[in-house]
């Protein structure tokens, strides 16, 4: 397991940390996804990665004055497309044999989805039909206080929330990562796995759709006196 975080926090770092943030027009991603994503260009999965990722800063990455002066926050959805986008680009630039691509697949849908890779009808399935997996996001914090202050949140990532358009929400189910514990001290940067319960606090779904591919919005309390939103608003 530790191994298989360390490699999806290596190839989604490379991503965050060497790309600005750029708007992908939706088309363009529609053009990619009939297309065998174990044939994906390396550009190709990249522009699919990008149009899966929020921030709470509207421009480049690093930039000296995002959003909030206190602490850079950007979210990778880990749904069916961009878990085979990031698959695809792991296999290119590990120059990996094409026929490992499914296996990396397989093992990324199992970690971070309700979904499995049936290698008997070549396609992927639902692995759980009540989709009680939740919804996983790989997440990139960055302190960027100034003066500098270390952030801790003693009560870890209860005060993380995924939120629909609503105003409904739910909580956080499961985190992992290199250096992640129960609490939450961001001293430089981290990257953490963070997944969120699929239904709100009243027991309602919280989206109709289980890839959700739908707005959404991650609300991050605690950094200071008001909340840090995240949005993806899909068009």
């Amino acid at each position: 397991m530790k191994k298989i975080l360390s490699i999806l926090l290596v190839v989604t770092f490379l991503l965050f940390s060497c790309t600005s943030l750029t708007h992908i027009d939706k088309q363009k991603i529609d053009s990619i996804l009939p297309k065998d994503a174990s044939e994906w260009s390396l550009e190709e999965c990249n522009k699919i990665l990008l149009f899966y990722t929020a921030s709470n800063s509207s421009n480049l990455i690093f930039k000296s004055t995002p959003v909030n002066r206190i602490v850079f926050i950007k979210a990778l959805l880990l749904n069916k497309t961009s878990v085979k986008a990031l698959t695809r680009k792991e296999v290119i630039e590990k120059r990996l044999d094409d026929i490992e691509y499914y296996p990396i697949l397989e093992t990324y849908l199992k970690e971070f989805t309700s979904l499995t890779y049936d290698n008997s009808r070549k396609e992927i399935i639902e692995a759980d039909s009540n989709f009680s997996k939740g919804y996983s996001f790989k997440i990139y914090f960055e302190n960027i206080s100034n003066p500098y202050k270390p952030i801790f949140l003693e009560d870890g990532y209860s005060y993380f929330f995924l939120e629909n358009m609503n105003g409904e929400f739910s909580r956080v189910t499961e985190v992992s990562g290199l250096f992640v514990e129960d609490y939450f001290q961001l001293d430089g940067y981290l990257d953490a796995i963070i997944t969120f319960s699929p239904f709100s606090t009243i027991g309602k779904r919280l989206f109709d759709d289980k890839n959700l591919n739908e707005s959404y919005k991650l609300v991050f309390n605690g950094f200071r006196d008001d909340s840090i939103g995240v949005e993806w608003l899909l068009k």
